[in-house]
């Protein structure tokens, strides 16, 4: 049995590919709906945009994979912005944040509190519990 979209996010991202990528590629493989290109385009979305600590990516990779999947004329595109809108309010209301910042109680600016984070494996537990829940979101949202 072929795994799930949800177990190869975390397998992507233990592979190297950035919490925006592995959402990406995740979701847009189980969906048939994969392009050679789409590992570039969630490149610098990781660490809330290039480690600026803003949007998590997972997040930014999620409305990414729905505008692939869902928004593909301008009367999609207002199906987009509700699919949009519902993945950032399901993703606030359970972690309380959209930013890494507050998700990961770091400054992602700060390259010492960074490492310091790292060295305590902040990223590795609490990342894959964010790119987890953002492809489940997506799978909610596309079965609607």
């Amino acid at each position: 049995m072929s795994k799930s979209a949800i177990d190869k996010v975390a397998d992507y991202f233990k592979e190297d590919y950035n919490c925006c990528q592995s959402v990406l590629i995740s979701l847009l493989e189980q969906q048939d709906a994969l392009f050679e290109e789409a590992p570039f385009i969630g490149a610098g979305f990781g660490g809330g945009i290039i480690g600026r600590g803003e949007i998590c990516g997972a997040v930014s990779g999620a409305i990414m994979a729905i505008g692939v999947l869902t928004g593909k004329t301008v009367k999609e595109t207002v199906e987009h912005k509700e699919a949009t809108k519902k993945i950032v309010s399901k993703f606030l209301e359970k972690f309380g944040a959209t930013d890494c910042n507050d998700l990961l109680e770091i400054d992602e600016n700060d390259p010492d509190a960074r490492q310091k984070a790292a060295d305590r494996g902040v990223f590795r537990e609490k990342c894959p519990e964010f790119v987890k829940t953002a492809v489940q979101l997506v799978l909610e949202l596309l079965q609607e």
